[in-house]
């Protein structure tokens, strides 16, 4: 039981006790009276010091059984001439208030019944009251009791209603949080994971010259490693500002993110670490939507790096094939390792959450002796 029903039936339970007690004190007599009106205090009290929540399956019949303590409580004798609620039905003050002593029963149903027991139970409850002064008779206010039922009903329904659109909205709010989290961990992926694979590609480099005593070769490989290292810190400073939503604090107008038309200058930087890689580009990168554009670029970004650290001494081949509605991404690797240590790791995670949430797919596997990851994205980044 959430927070907000335990603070409602507490409140509700209390002015049950308060209409029992009251009807009580207007008329003890007869006993019988007196002794079912005092259970259904007693109940109400419980509840009101501890909520309890039944089985769903069993809140019906125990509402049943509750309401039928004070439905079928003998009419109240010597109190005061009656009240004439409706034309035809008289009654007295004590009756009224037993009548209204009903909220806790009507309140516990509407809110913790399943809604395919409450198609049975409503009737029957409703029914009730008008069916005990018609079998039994002495029952004069017979439809205030119905009355009040229906608009206490309404009053749980709205409450249970309000909990159910609080529920979905707590819902939405935590899946956006996990969307974005997702968001942050495939950035910070990016802006880290790669930069640090092109510098520790390069710093394999200069170890290896250093082998053959090529001083040159070392001082280069070096210098290119420092510079990616410079370069993804400032990436990464720049992350964690457009993640913190704040302008830079210099007031400097950050880069745009990079989309499909900037894979040259991707491949150019692969090739300058030593990686060869062939680029195909059919059909017009700017159509793309810029979302997808960045999925594009961030996919063949991540595949690249893959090759570099699990396929040294290999080559790779990208391929981006922009039709009329898709774009198709194809990224392949030759002569490195076949096997892949890490195939199910985050980036390969990443990489499927981008095009999945786009609408679009993503498959990765074993191809002619190398790797290969082939992607499907829509133009606009949603499947028609």
């Amino acid at each position: 039981m959430g927070r907000a029903e335990s603070r409602v039936i507490r409140f509700i339970s209390l002015v049950g006790i308060a209409w029992a007690a009251l009807a009580i004190a207007l008329s003890p007599a007869p006993a019988a009276r007196t002794v079912l009106a005092g259970t259904f205090i007693a109940l109400c009290a419980r509840q009101a010091w501890r909520p309890w929540l039944p089985s769903e399956r069993l809140v019906p019949f125990a509402a049943l059984a509750v309401f039928g303590l004070l439905v079928l409580a003998p009419v109240a004798e010597g109190a005061p001439d009656g009240f004439r609620p409706f034309p035809f039905a008289e009654g007295s003050y004590a009756d009224g208030a037993l009548a209204v002593a009903s909220a806790p029963v009507w309140i516990h149903l509407a809110v913790l019944a399943r809604l395919k027991d409450l198609a049975w139970c409503v009737p029957v409850t409703l029914a009730m009251a008008p069916g005990r002064d018609l079998l039994g008779g002495e029952l004069p206010l017979w439809p205030a009791w119905t009355l009040w039922e229906v608009g206490f009903l309404l009053l749980g329904g709205a409450f249970r209603v309000h909990g159910m659109v609080y529920e979905a909205r707590l819902r939405r709010e935590r899946e956006a949080v996990a969307e974005e989290r997702r968001k942050i961990a495939r950035e910070v992926h990016d802006l880290v994971g790669h930069g640090l694979g092109a510098a520790l590609l390069n710093i394999t480099a200069a170890r290896m010259a250093a082998r053959r005593g090529d001083s040159d070769a070392v001082t280069a490989a070096l210098e290119e490693a420092e510079r990616i290292g410079r370069q993804s810190v400032r990436d990464v400073r720049r992350g964690l500002v457009l993640l913190r939503g704040s302008a830079p604090p210099d007031g400097a107008i950050e880069p745009a993110p990079p989309t499909a038309e900037d894979l040259p200058a991707l491949v150019d930087h692969w090739r300058a670490t030593g990686l060869p890689v062939a680029l195909t580009v059919r059909g017009e990168p700017a159509a793309l939507d810029s979302a997808v554009g960045l999925a594009v670029y961030r996919i063949v970004q991540e595949s690249l790096s893959n090759t570099a650290r699990h396929a040294p001494g290999g080559s790779a081949s990208v391929t981006v094939d922009v039709g009329e509605r898709t774009a198709r991404i194809t990224i392949e690797d030759f002569g490195g390792r076949p096997a892949r240590a890490h195939a199910d790791g985050l980036g390969l995670i990443g990489m499927r959450e981008r095009a999945a949430a786009l609408g679009g797919s993503l498959d990765a596997g074993p191809a002619r002796g190398g790797w290969a990851v082939h992607a499907v994205l829509p133009l606009t980044g949603s499947m028609p």
